[in-house]
């Protein structure tokens, strides 16, 4: 049967999924540029640019800090540290989970008939993301400067290793979303509603202990957008994070990249013809 190639979506450069993947990866030159690009599309003439994103984190966080305290009856130098630190990765991860469901017809429909490998367009999103939350982070550090100064030490910086593994795992998310996106354009307003209510039944304004029992084993333990959060936060707030967040998260990363390769190898070469 005679199939007409599309002009909505790249072509593959990688013959073989494995392959697609490392060069994707080694070619950082190439996604790099894309994601800086990117970022300077979505904030070109205005004088503040990236920062933008941590004001308006910033007058959230001094509402709802104000509320927040006395809701959950904790100092103030406890809660907004504790709010500031989880709104910024959150910010992050709930951005590349709505991105993600345009991988291939919004950012991808941008290089039609341009052969690369479509895993370079995952890291580019990833990118430009991790980009945005290094500007959101200037938030954090002004709320300890003036709330808790004793958060900004070494120790803090033990939230790089979490943030690699929230990366991993966010690769392999924005893949397998990227082609059920794709295909399904039911899924991308599926993954905004998830993400919408997500937000307010994961840890990110209210403090893990708030729930006790079974309710804590659903909404804590088994939520995996809190272990996602905590491996990053945890460091940020001068506290280890679980041991089982660790466990979790690389669990996740496993399960979650073998899946992804399975299907990524038998439909990768379709991604052209369904934009």
């Amino acid at each position: 049967m005679n199939t007409v190639q599309p002009n909505s979506a790249p072509r593959p450069l990688a013959k073989g999924t494995g392959i697609d993947i490392l060069k994707g990866l080694l070619h950082w030159r190439v996604w790099g540029r894309l994601g800086f690009l990117e970022i300077r599309r979505r904030y070109r003439r205005t004088v503040l640019g990236p920062f933008w994103s941590a004001i308006s984190l910033g007058m959230f966080v001094a509402a709802l800090g104000s509320v927040g305290t006395g809701l959950w009856n904790r100092p103030v130098e406890e809660y907004v540290p504790f709010l500031a630190a989880g709104f910024v990765v959150w910010s992050m991860v709930a951005a590349i989970l709505s991105e993600a469901s345009s991988l291939y017809h919004g950012e991808g429909s941008k290089y039609g008939q341009v052969q690369l490998e479509y895993s370079l367009l995952a890291y580019a999103l990833l990118w430009r993301n991790l980009i945005a939350f290094a500007h959101n982070l200037s938030l954090y550090v002004v709320v300890c400067l003036i709330f808790a100064p004793h958060l900004l030490q070494p120790f803090a910086l033990l939230a790089i290793p979490g943030l690699l593994l929230v990366l991993v795992n966010a690769a392999w998310v924005v893949l397998l979303l990227g082609m059920f996106a794709l295909r399904f354009r039911d899924v991308s307003q599926f993954v905004s509603s998830v993400v919408n209510i997500a937000m307010f039944i994961t840890p990110v304004f209210w403090l893990p202990d708030s729930l006790t029992g079974t309710k804590k084993f659903i909404f804590v333990t088994l939520n995996p957008l809190y272990h996602l959060i905590d491996v990053i936060r945890a460091p940020m707030l001068d506290r280890m994070p679980a041991n089982e967040s660790y466990i979790f998260v690389l669990v996740l990363a496993l399960f979650g990249w073998t899946l992804t390769y399975l299907v990524f190898s038998k439909f990768r070469k379709r991604i052209a013809y369904w934009s």
